[in-house]
């Protein structure tokens, strides 16, 4: 099947009820990311940001006006695929934007439908995501036990750090209750960056054919994916760092790295310090001040909901982590 020939980045009328049957078959945890609008003036880039309310700087919940604005074409969200309270996932997600993506998302795609599994392409700016949609959640281990073995058969290459590879999502096994894991781009919405809308193959590029497609493809049961991942082994795809660091024991006396001391205008939120984070900030980014999360309870465990990791954070706050230094 080829993929829809027209892509387009025109504002299209979306009803509540379409909204509704994309929150159904798409959302599983009700946080969520907003691409930005501009690019980032050094990179280019046009980042993910975790939608915060203003004044509390609490995850924003998405709603039936959000998801109409993304299908509209007027904004694009990010959606995560692990509800941390089930650590359970309603699809299995595959990114490839690599040279020879397509071909990998392709063989997949056959493998998958020879165990059964329809899965679809949609097309992306720089390669491709393939869709398996669950007609339940499923857990995540589950879900990435499957796929990672499978990869493993063709020799597909799983990504690790900055190395070309497919991205599975889910990205985990499991994720912190306070914590997001990694989103990916909500399907059948505009990129930001290239302006298009990229469609799913298999049907006409208008939602009303796009919908249609979803309604009918065939959801992956509980008993297809536990048949298929019987006597599997699991593969560790890449180190998965805990989201939230964990700094040494040294880090609580007063001659070790405190980050609080570090970071300026941090106001308390719930049960975290929110502040700008050091990494973002070098970058021109999170002028808001919300990227930078500090445990209340644990004030050694600190994120960063833009995804710096604890290297570039420290890196720039001027403390580089020495080699030796669990931080």
């Amino acid at each position: 099947m080829t993929m829809p020939t027209q892509s387009t980045s025109a504002i299209l009328p979306v009803t509540p009820a379409q909204a509704a049957e994309y929150l159904h078959m798409f959302v599983n945890r009700r946080a969520y990311l907003r691409q930005s609008h501009y690019p980032e003036k050094e990179s280019g880039r046009f980042y993910y940001y975790l939608a915060c309310d203003r004044k509390s700087k609490q995850p924003l919940s998405i709603d039936i006006p959000v998801i109409q604005s993304h299908l509209a074409g007027q904004t694009t969200i990010g959606l995560y695929a692990i509800n941390p309270k089930t650590q359970s996932s309603k699809w299995i997600a595959i990114d490839a934007d690599y040279a020879d993506a397509r071909r990998d998302l392709l063989r997949l795609q056959q493998d998958f439908s020879h165990d059964g599994i329809e899965a679809l392409m949609e097309q992306s700016r720089r390669g491709g995501h393939l869709w398996a949609l669950l007609a339940e959640p499923l857990p995540a281990r589950l879900c990435r036990l499957y796929v990672l073995n499978v990869a493993r058969r063709l020799g597909i290459v799983v990504k690790k750090g900055k190395s070309d590879g497919i991205e599975t999502f889910p990205t985990s096994d499991e994720i912190r209750r306070w914590s997001f894991g990694t989103a990916i781009r909500g399907p059948l919405g505009i990129h930001r960056a290239s302006k298009e809308r990229y469609w799913f193959e298999g049907a006409a590029p208008t939602l009303e054919a796009q919908f249609d497609l979803l309604r009918n493809v065939r959801r992956v049961t509980r008993e297809d994916l536990e048949s298929l991942a019987a006597g599997m082994e699991p593969i560790l795809d890449r180190a998965i760092p805990n989201a939230w660091v964990q700094l040494s024991a040294a880090g609580t006396q007063n001659h070790g790295f405190q980050i609080l001391r570090h970071v300026p205008n941090a106001k308390r939120s719930g049960r975290n310090y929110v502040a700008r984070c050091p990494a973002c900030a070098q970058r021109g980014e999170d002028r808001r001040g919300a990227h930078l999360a500090i445990s209340v309870a644990e004030p050694r465990m600190y994120h960063c909901w833009a995804g710096c990791t604890k290297e570039q954070i420290r890196e720039a706050l001027g403390h580089p982590i020495c080699r030796k230094q669990a931080a």
